[in-house]
């Protein structure tokens, strides 16, 4: 559920309720066109892996068509390939099987048409809305339906030379079976993928909890208004981990170059669970600590226990490579822990020892996912 309903009550635990949240102005970034050329070659290097794989079952579909069974120009078992794999971050071979099989589908009620009805204008436009309605029908996959109106809509409107209409159907069969294929046999790192996701969530979080404790150090609304906006972003990058934890145990299951990543994925898996209750209780942190900063007062405490909770964070993201700094990570969150007392707290109002209750589920996350067990975790 979502954590809006907490500023109501803020007048009742020693803050007035804020005014409706205005946006926190922004200075002008000048470094926006160098890091939107980092995130560029970011992109690009994180795509090799699926240009490699879509190129190489592009080149066996056409070698196995055109070498192997002699068609002269298997463009759809290219096109199959490329289509069913994609540059996606949803890599299953699930997902790449119902892409195939969806554009099966379709050049095979194509064939049908130029079969009993021919080639046509008209029949381009009762194949299209024929194969997409029954595409839907079939399958919950929007991507299932365009790939099948895709391929068929192309059977219709370019003639075959040289050889039977019913060759592109095999065509289309050999593009999509080299596609599976090429999920287990040039598989994808997906799991290397959910990895700097994770590196990703966790530094974000750990800059909003930035902004939250000088928030609260200095009275300073707008960087609680900054940190809240900065935790909202953060479902995007959490539904992009699942995809890249999802596609990773697909692939790890059927590959033999990646079953040993099994338990590795396992555990990004755990530590996901952990990281995703740790942003959804960080994000009513946030709450608290924007209602409180609209009464100006300066909270030294409250804004030192949060930065102790941001150096254990930044440990726990440095510990993904190191398992030093993961103990590190569990050793600086306990310390904290302890501190999460209100008679630690001199002269606190209820709101304040009420945010201070609100930062112990987020500890006791962030212990589960530095590998603490949860039952230790919480005592």
């Amino acid at each position: 559920k979502r954590d809006d309903h907490l500023v109501s009550d803020s007048s009742s635990c020693g803050g007035r309720a804020p005014p409706a949240a205005p946006r926190a102005s922004r200075a002008v970034d000048v470094s926006a066109p160098a890091a939107g050329v980092g995130a560029a070659f970011a992109r690009l290097r994180a795509s090799l892996p699926a240009v490699l794989q879509i190129t190489a079952a592009a080149f066996a579909a056409y070698a196995i068509a055109h070498w192997g069974l002699g068609h002269p120009i298997p463009f759809l078992a290219v096109t199959v390939a490329i289509t069913s794999l994609g540059l996606q971050r949803d890599a299953r071979p699930r997902r790449v099987f119902d892409t195939a099989l969806g554009i099966t589908f379709g050049v095979l009620l194509s064939n049908l048409s130029l079969l009993l009805f021919g080639r046509g204008v008209w029949q381009v436009t009762v194949v299209l809305a024929v194969v997409l309605l029954l595409a839907r029908l079939v399958h919950p996959s929007p991507g299932f339906a365009i790939g099948a109106a895709v391929q068929a809509s192309l059977v219709q409107l370019i003639p075959v030379q040289g050889v039977g209409e019913f060759t592109r159907l095999l065509d289309a069969v050999i593009g999509g079976a080299v596609a599976i294929a090429a999920t287990a046999l040039i598989p994808r790192n997906a799991s290397a993928l959910a990895k700097n996701e994770a590196k990703g969530l966790i530094g974000a979080l750990a800059q909003a909890l930035g902004d939250i404790s000088q928030a609260l150090r200095r009275g300073d609304s707008d960087a609680g208004l900054a940190a809240l906006e900065e935790l909202r972003m953060t479902q995007a990058t959490l539904d992009a981990w699942s995809t890249e934890l999802e596609s990773a145990a697909s692939i790890a299951r059927i590959s033999p170059f990646m079953r040993h990543h099994r338990g590795r994925v396992e555990r990004i898996a755990e530590l996901r669970t952990s990281i995703d209750l740790a942003t959804r209780n960080l994000r009513v942190v946030a709450r608290r600590a924007w209602s409180l900063s609209w009464d100006g007062r300066h909270r030294e405490e409250l804004a030192d226990l949060l930065g102790d909770i941001q150096s254990g964070m930044l440990e726990l993201q440095l510990g993904l490579d190191d398992d030093a700094m993961l103990h590190q990570s569990r050793q600086t969150l306990l310390i904290a822990a302890a501190r999460l007392e209100p008679e630690h707290l001199h002269g606190a109002q209820l709101g304040d020892s009420v945010l201070l209750m609100q930062c112990r589920p987020l500890v006791v996350d962030l212990l589960i996912a530095s590998g603490m067990e949860p039952e230790a975790a919480r005592t």
